[in-house]
Parts: structure tokens; sequence; C-alpha cells
């Protein structure tokens, strides 16, 4: 098998891993706060992360790095995700996901005033019908439409932020050490958040994304407790492969094949909940998916580092 088949059967499982913990946490989020879910989350990821570390380039090399950058990377990420975890207890996974992956958009339209970039017409164009069929999938003018809709879209700019400090702040820190401070970030804030909202409770009649937001944090049981727990495995894990893939083949030649999570995603929420789109959503999507293919394909012909280069549904 060549390095680039290799490479993108290794990020396809990656992404499937992730799906896997999406599926989870959409699962879980009628019985559980987003808080408790991204704690569970972040404690088994940790030791999962400071193992990888530890055999591929030591645990030493933490000290060489910037903490404060990471740890106010992680909180960007933390908001990314809390966002678009909050978003899934309310909205189809494939309609999320689809929504989550307009960080391309945003990354490229911020690096012109951030980093002086320039950015030609087709991308400009590319992006437009992105955000046409981001439209579509929404729909605003009906009744189906509600605010927790543009939750992936808030993630997807948070996300946005995140890849784009990295530049500004021309961090070369190595993805495990990025992917180790996030998931410390997210065990000690998700705590943090718990205590903060423990005298809120959601008012009777609300959203499924208000409770999974507000409802109080309660102990999971022990079945309960190995589910969530492999939230931080599948994390650790798709991280793993992800960025194996990236370091086994070019970024150029696979960032494309990120967006195979849209046909995870897709199946699993057929297998578990049986959902499928609408024909209107499957075109927006569909456009969502052409225009971000097209804006990384370009971006890999002018820049060396892609704006994938470090996996787009790393989480």
């Amino acid at each position: 098998m060549s390095s680039l088949l290799q490479a993108v059967a290794i990020l396809a499982a990656g992404k499937f891993l992730f799906a896997i913990q999406d599926v989870i946490i959409k699962e879980m989020s009628g019985a559980y706060p987003v808080h408790l879910i991204l704690t569970i989350r972040g404690l088994v990821a940790v030791p999962l992360l400071l193992i990888l570390i530890h055999f591929t380039r030591g645990l030493g090399t933490l000290r060489h790095h910037h903490p404060g950058l990471h740890l106010l990377r992680g909180v960007i990420m933390l908001a990314a995700f809390m966002c678009f975890y909050v978003a899934l207890a309310g909205t189809s996974l494939t309609v999320a996901t689809a929504l989550f992956f307009t960080a391309p958009f945003f990354i490229t339209l911020m690096s012109i005033p951030l980093l002086g970039e320039k950015v030609g017409l087709r991308r400009i164009v590319s992006i437009l019908v992105g955000f046409c069929g981001v439209l579509i999938v929404l729909r605003p003018n009906t009744e189906s439409f509600n605010l927790y809709s543009l939750l992936p879209i808030v993630a997807a700019f948070f996300y946005a932020c995140c890849q784009l400090m990295v530049r500004v702040a021309k961090m070369t820190d190595p993805p495990a050490v990025m992917s180790l401070y996030a998931s410390v970030i997210f065990a000690a804030l998700g705590g943090l958040t718990a205590l903060l909202l423990s005298n809120i409770e959601p008012a009777p009649g609300a959203s499924v994304s208000t409770q999974f937001l507000l409802m109080a944090w309660s102990m999971p049981g022990s079945y309960d407790l190995l589910v969530l727990a492999l939230t931080g495995l599948t994390s650790a894990l798709g991280f793993m492969c992800s960025s194996n893939a990236y370091q086994r083949e070019q970024a150029s030649n696979i960032a494309a094949f990120e967006y195979i999570m849209i046909v995870w995603v897709t199946l699993l929420s057929y297998l578990v909940w049986q959902e499928v789109p609408d024909p209107a959503s499957l075109i927006g999507i569909a456009m969502i998916v052409v225009s971000g293919i097209y804006v990384l394909r370009r971006e890999a012909k002018i820049e060396l580092k892609p704006i994938a280069y470090s996996g787009l549904t790393r989480r």
C-alpha cells in the first residue's frame, strides 16, 4: 500500500473515532450536562496523551513550551466544542458537523487582516457558495430554525481562532503538546463550570440544548461512566491517528479527506437514530463540503501548511 493510501486510511480511522465520540455525547446529552462530559473526557485523555508524548519526544519537552499561550488556546478550544456539543443535543449530528466545516472559511477570511495574506477571487467565491449552503441548511425563515442551530458555526469560528492563534504566535510545538494542554483545560474548566452553574436550573419546558448546558451534575453509574470515558479514549486515539496520517503524507495531499467525517456521521446517525438529512439539507451540505475542499486545495498550492494541516476535526 502506498504512503498516500496508508495516510488516508489512518486519517479515515481517526475521523471514525471522532464520529463515535460525537454519537456518545449526543446520546448522553439527555442524562448528563455537557460540562461533566467534557471533564471526564479531559481526565481520560490527559494520561493517554502524556504516554504518547513520553514515548515520542519525552516529557522533558513540556518544559520548553509556552504554557500561557497553550492555556489560552485551550480556553478558546473549550468554548468551541462546548458550543458544538450543546448544539448536538437538539441538532442533527450530520448537520452540526457540516456547519462546523465552515471553519476553513473563517480561517481564510481572518488570515487577510491578521496575517496579511492575499486571498484570490476564486477562494472568495467558493467561500460565498459555502455560506449559501449554510443558509440552505439552516433555513432561517422557517419554523424549524432556532438560535441553537447557529452554535456549530460559532464553534467553527472559535476553532478558526485557535488555528490562527497557532500561526500568529508562531507556535511550533508538537500537536500532542497542544492537545494535552487543551485536554487539561477541558478537565479543569469543565469542573469549574459545574460549580458556577450549580445554582442555576433550566426553566420548565426549556429546550434540550438548554437542559444539556444547565442540568445539575450527577455522578454517572458504572456503565454510563465507562461509556463517557470512551469520549476521552476515542478523542486521544483519534488524535493519534490524525497526527500519524499527517506525519506520513504531505498535508496538501490528504487535507481534503478530512471531509470523510461527513460520511461517518451520516452513516452512524442513520444506524443509531434512523436520521437522514432531507434533500434540501443534503444540497446545502454538499455545497459546504465542495467549497471547503476547494478552499483547502487552493490553499495547499499556496501555503506549505494548508489550513487543515493539524486536523479540522481534532477534538
